[in-house]
């Protein structure tokens, strides 16, 4: 059976070094993903540990993605979910704070609990990123330790 690994970095830099402690540990990059809010740049931190080209999620590119960004300065649309790697590709584009529960509900689908996807909406508000990993229950074992940051 798979599971859904949750990790919570504040930073680039903590984040390349938790998803390369991964690589180490044996994990394809195809298991796992980073997702940050849409202003966030992925780019470095894909590159730097082999994820897939960061997504923004449908509709953020475009004459519509400009339309988006106008909406956004006004203050009218609430933020939105940039993701890196196979692991989360679901999870781009999700709208993020404010009355939405777009990321929560999908979260849930996959399996999060919804207090847990309620909190781990908060952290991607504060600025910070979340590390999924999707493993076997084999895996889990030497994998959750390094997602939890206990491995130091």
């Amino acid at each position: 059976m798979t599971q859904l690994l949750v990790g919570l970095v504040q930073t680039e830099n903590e984040a390349i070094i938790m998803l390369n402690k991964l690589k180490e540990a044996g994990l394809e990059a195809e298991a796992m993903g980073i997702v940050a809010k849409e202003h966030l740049d992925l780019d470095l931190i894909s590159e730097k540990v082999g994820l897939d080209k960061p997504l923004k999620g449908a509709g953020t590119d475009g004459a519509f993605g400009v339309f988006k960004g106008v909406l956004a300065a006004l203050g009218k649309r609430m933020d939105q979910t940039i993701s890196a790697g196979k692991a989360v590709r679901r999870l781009a584009g999700n709208e993020i704070g404010g009355e939405t529960d777009d990321l929560v509900l999908t979260l849930a689908e996959a399996g999060i609990a919804e207090e847990d996807a309620q909190y781990y909406e908060q952290w991607l508000l504060q600025d910070h990123f979340l590390i999924v990993v999707e493993c076997s229950e084999e895996d889990a074992a030497h994998i959750a330790p390094i997602v939890k940051g206990e491995d130091a």
